[in-house]
């Protein structure tokens, strides 16, 4: 038996490398998977039998983290909580743009905001070893965090918006099919986006290398120079996919691209929270999530998604289960509620004529819900674009509301397991914020005290995401745009 592609999905079937293809998916799964072996509940899939439970665990595929910090839950206004909600929706839509540079003093790389002004760029090597500085780029990444990305595509005349793509897919499995049939990779992106798409513009044209900083005794920083970017390991070398590409952030989007939406986050989050950590459970055998993802050090504990799988996991493996992500491992879209959509005139509108399945589908072989892919549209035929309908009530100017109405799930695989569960100490523990609703959380060193309501730190807390300005606050602009750069 072999680890499966995500949903199945037939691409390696039409690559003349199709039996590398699959070998080489397979190889990259089990060396995640290897990684997990001496964990007590940890169950292999490929090990699973006909006696093996199976169990959906699901979470909504908007951000929470907006959610928390423009606390939408803190006031009983219906109007100001909608208000709140929509000022969520278009701040999950402004993408991070970003760079590296090495730091000296550390020899460490580090990930930072993109500055141009200032040339903390990334910049493509010479053949002479020196940096392109006419074609220094930054790369870009959604701050949608559910394992649920989305774009608006729109009409390049009128600006209409056309379509909202959504997806789960792990970038790992597209830079495994990169690399092994790139011209299908340029292929099955030409077909999803509906344009040609240049196969160099996917991939790395050389190295990549960054401004290398010394922080001095007065704790500014000086350029020293230019260093090649993660010199020891594969990332960012000339001829490697570009995870990051224009196509796959601002002029599109074929996978997930937000920092922690991998498929080996997945797989590490639901074989780490097999463990049995020091932390009470209730009578029922249940952890409180956000504690446990803390305990557990393994995924973002203000998500929706990373506390309902170790939630979820843990739960079986307390119960003498042991627990994995059952084969074809991935990410699948399990629901998608579009009731809440209303055409110009404030019609429903059935979901089959403004939804289309483009990878994936919602009865998989054994029955289960494994969607990859999806668009919203207008119904054929229509003169009107999306953004003149409006879905729970907000205008389809975001995807946010329809992301709100997705369901992301996982599909969990159980076998009973009366062996031993050795206890695992905690890495950190959870501290609530005394006033976020909903609860925004922080972790921290398991000895140490959470921070009273009137600690500061509470209140010097920067946001962890980018927030669009209030409605109130944005004034009319005058000229055209200004770019902040290009992309590599």
């Amino acid at each position: 038996m072999i680890y499966l592609p995500p949903a199945r999905i037939g691409d390696f079937t039409r690559s003349p490398n199709a039996n590398q293809l699959s070998q080489a998916w397979h190889d990259r799964v089990k060396e995640q998977i290897d990684r997990y072996r001496t964990f007590d509940r940890f169950l292999d899939p490929l090990d699973a039998d006909e006696t093996a439970a199976r169990e959906v665990i699901p979470w909504t595929g908007f951000p929470r983290i907006f959610d928390v910090w423009l606390s939408i839950d803190e006031s009983s206004d219906s109007i100001e909580r909608n208000r709140r909600m929509d000022r969520a929706h278009r701040s999950a839509e402004i993408l991070n743009r970003f760079t590296y540079i090495k730091l000296r003093n550390d020899g460490r790389f580090h990930q930072i905001p993109a500055d141009p002004a200032n040339g903390l760029l990334l910049y493509p090597q010479t053949a002479s070893g020196d940096p392109a500085l006419q074609d220094g780029f930054f790369l870009a990444e959604r701050p949608q965090d559910e394992y649920l990305e989305w774009f608006l595509v729109r009409d390049p005349d009128t600006r209409r918006i056309t379509r909202i793509d959504f997806t789960v897919e792990a970038p790992e499995y597209w830079e495994t099919l990169a690399e092994g049939d790139p011209d299908l990779v340029q292929t099955i992106y030409s077909e999803l986006l509906g344009k040609t798409v240049p196969k160099e513009d996917l991939f790395f044209s050389s190295d990549i290398v960054c401004p290398e900083l010394e922080q001095t005794a007065r704790g500014d920083f000086q350029f020293v120079g230019f260093t090649k970017l993660f010199p020891d390991e594969e990332d960012f070398k000339a001829g490697q996919y570009n995870r990051w590409n224009k196509w796959n952030t601002e002029q599109g989007i074929v996978h997930l691209t937000q920092r922690n939406n991998t498929l080996f986050a997945e797989i590490n989050l639901a074989a780490t929270a097999t463990q049995r950590f020091a932390i009470r459970p209730d009578l029922s055998a249940n952890v409180d999530r956000f504690a446990l993802t803390a305990c557990g050090g393994y995924g973002a504990v203000n998500r929706n998604s990373d506390p309902t799988i170790g939630q979820s996991v843990n739960s079986l493996a307390l119960s003498n289960f042991r627990v994995m992500v059952s084969n074809p491992i991935g990410l699948y879209i399990g629901e998608i509620n579009l009731s809440g959509f209303r055409d110009p005139e404030g019609n429903l509108v059935p979901s089959e004529q403004i939804l289309t399945i483009h990878r994936g589908s919602f009865n998989d072989e054994d029955g289960l819900a494994r969607v990859l892919r999806f668009s919203v549209h207008p119904p054929e035929g229509a003169t009107y674009g999306l953004e003149n309908c409006t879905f729970d009530g907000f205008p389809l100017t975001t995807g946010g509301p329809i992301a709100r109405q997705t369901t992301v799930v996982i599909h969990g695989i159980a076998m009973a397991d009366n062996g031993s569960h050795s206890l695992t100490r905690c890495l950190a523990k959870s501290c609530p914020h005394p006033t976020k609703k909903p609860q925004y959380y922080i972790a921290i060193r398991p000895g140490d005290n959470c921070p009273d309501s009137n600690d500061p730190s509470w209140n010097d807390a920067e946001a962890p995401v980018t927030l669009a300005p209030e409605l109130s606050r944005l004034l009319p602009l005058e000229g055209a745009p200004r770019s902040m750069g290009n992309r590599g």
